[in-house]
C-alpha cells in the first residue's frame, strides 16, 4: 500500500500535534486515526486503524461505460462514494468539475459511444429495464446534491440533451452516515449497483460493488458511536446558512405541507361593467403523499373577455365548472387540521377566503422565503426555477393555474433539500411520479 502524509514529510508528525494521519493514495481515506476515546477532551490520543476501504474492494468489469462527473464541492466531502465506484470499476472514469465542454477524457467517452444516456430523472426518463440490451451503452452519472446535479445539467447542454433513464430504488438507502433528503434517494454507488444489475449480464454479482461502501458506514458509525472522540462530538455551535435553515424547517414540516393556487374571473381595473374577482380555478398538492386537488367553479357573474385566454381554459369548461358549495366540501375532505398552505404570493388565498373558502390554518408565502434567501423580488414562481436549480413537478392539471402550481411544487421540492456537508444525499433516484388525484368539477 503506497500512503502519504499530509504534512509532508516522512515523520508524519505536524509540530506540536498529534501524528498527522497518513492516507490512501487509492482511496484517499486515512489509514491510521487518532482518537480520544470515551469522549475525553484533553486525555492521550490513541491510533486505531483508518478507514481505507481498498481492500474490500471487488473490481466488476463491466460493458457498460460509466462516466461519473462529480460537483467539485462533493469532491471535498470525504464520505462521499463516487470515487469507491470509480475504483471498482475498471470500465469507468470520474471527472470533476463545472463545465466539461471542453474536457478531453468527457469528449472521447461520448464520442465513442452511440448510445450515451444520462441518470436523472424527469417526464421523459426511460426506465432502466427498458434500455437495449443488444449493445453496449454508456451511462453518464451526475455525483452531487439534487441542486448540484441540476447544475451541472444546467452548465452542460451536451449532457442535458442525452437522453434520460430512471430507475425505483429496491429499498431504503444504507447511507446511514448521511441523511438522505427523500425515501427515494439513495448513494451513488448504491445507485450504480442498481442500475448494473439490470444493465449487466450476471447482475447479481453487483452486489459485491457495495462491500466497501457497507464497511465505511460501518467504520464511520462505530467511530460515533463507540469511540465519542471529541473530535467527533464537537461542542461548537455550527452555523447554519439561510438555504439549510428553510430546508430543516421544510423537512419538519413535509407531511403537513400542501401547495395551493388559484385563478380568477376578474376584469380590467376600469372596465365599465367590473365586477370584484372571484375564484374560478382552484388547484392544491400535498407532496408527501402525492394527492391532488383541483376544482373549477362556474363564473357567478358575467365572464370576463380576457378571462379564458388569461387562464388558459375555454368558456364552455369555464361555465361548465361546479358550484362554490360543491368547492368548499370538496376541500374539506382534502384538507387535515394540521395542515400548512404553501403559496407564491398571497393574491389567491385571500380571494378564495372571500369566496369562502375555509382556510383557517397556517400558511407560507413562498415567494417571500426565496426573496430573502437569494436577495431578489421575483414576480411569478416560474422565474425563480432556474436560480433555485429546480425543476415544474409532474402534475396533470388543467390551465395557467395548472402549470403555476408545478411550478410552485418544484421549487417546494428543491428547496427542502439541504446543501451542506453535514445533511446532504449524493445519488440520483427517483420514483416515477404517481400523483392521485382528488378532482371535482
Amino acid at each position: 500500500m503506497v500512503i502519504r502524509h499530509r504534512d509532508g514529510n516522512n515523520q508524519g508528525l505536524l509540530r506540536g500535534a498529534a501524528p498527522a494521519r497518513p492516507t490512501c493514495q487509492g482511496c484517499g481515506r486515512a489509514l491510521v486515526a487518532w482518537v480520544r476515546p470515551n469522549g475525553s477532551e484533553d486525555g492521550p490520543r490513541v491510533a486505531v486503524a483508518g478507514s481505507c476501504f481498498c481492500d474490500r474492494i471487488t473490481m466488476l468489469p463491466t460493458r457498460t461505460r460509466i462516466l461519473l462527473l462529480q460537483h467539485p464541492r462533493e469532491q471535498r466531502v470525504a464520505i462521499g462514494t463516487a470515487r469507491m465506484a470509480q475504483l471498482a470499476l475498471p470500465n469507468s472514469r470520474l471527472r470533476v468539475g463545472l463545465d466539461f465542454a471542453e474536457d478531453p477524457e468527457v469528449a472521447e467517452v461520448l464520442e465513442r459511444s452511440t448510445a450515451s444516456y444520462v441518470l436523472f430523472p424527469g417526464a421523459s426518463a426511460t426506465p432502466i429495464e427498458d434500455l437495449p440490451r443488444d449493445r453496449d451503452v454508456t451511462l453518464v452519472v451526475l455525483d452531487g446534491t439534487w441542486w448540484q446535479a441540476r447544475k451541472l445539467l444546467k452548465l452542460n447542454p451536451a449532457i442535458a440533451a442525452l437522453p434520460r433513464v430512471a430507475f425505483r430504488p429496491q429499498k431504503p438507502s444504507a447511507y446511514l452516515i448521511r441523511r438522505e433528503p427523500a425515501e427515494f434517494c439513495v448513494s451513488t454507488i448504491e445507485a450504480l449497483a442498481e442500475v448494473l444489475k439490470v444493465l449487466e449480464p450476471e447482475g447479481d454479482r453487483f452486489a459485491r460493488l457495495l462491500d466497501p461502501f457497507h464497511a465505511m458506514v460501518a467504520r464511520q458509525r462505530w467511530f460515533r458511536d463507540e469511540v465519542r472522540s471529541s473530535r467527533h462530538h464537537s461542542t461548537r455551535r455550527r452555523r447554519v446558512s439561510p438555504r439549510n435553515a428553510l430546508a430543516a424547517r421544510l423537512l419538519a414540516d413535509w407531511s403537513r405541507l400542501v401547495c395551493i393556487h388559484g385563478e380568477a374571473n376578474s376584469w380590467p381595473r376600469h372596465h365599465p361593467a367590473r365586477e370584484a374577482p372571484e375564484t374560478v380555478h382552484w388547484v392544491a398538492h400535498r407532496p408527501a403523499t402525492e394527492e391532488t386537488f383541483e376544482a373549477m367553479m362556474a363564473p357567478r357573474q358575467a365572464l370576463a373577455d380576457a378571462t379564458p385566454g388569461h387562464v388558459g381554459l375555454s368558456p364552455e369548461r369555464l361555465r361548465a365548472g361546479g358550484t362554490v358549495e360543491q368547492w368548499h366540501d370538496a376541500w374539506k375532505d382534502f384538507t387535515r387540521p394540521d395542515d400548512i398552505l404553501v403559496m407564491w404570493g398571497t393574491y389567491y388565498r385571500d380571494l378564495a377566503a372571500a369566496d369562502g373558502l375555509p382556510l383557517s390554518v397556517p400558511s407560507m408565502n413562498l415567494r417571500d422565503e426565496v426573496s430573502r434567501l437569494l436577495r431578489r423580488r421575483f414576480g411569478t414562481v416560474e422565474a425563480s426555477m432556474d436560480l433555485l436549480g429546480a425543476t415544474p413537478a409532474l402534475l396533470s392539471l388543467s390551465g395557467r393555474g395548472g402549470r403555476r402550481l408545478s411550478a410552485l411544487v418544484g421549487a417546494l421540492m428543491s428547496l427542502r433539500i439541504p446543501d451542506g456537508t453535514d445533511a446532504r444525499g449524493d445519488a440520483l433516484a427517483e420514483p416515477l411520479p404517481a400523483a392521485v388525484p382528488a378532482r371535482m368539477s
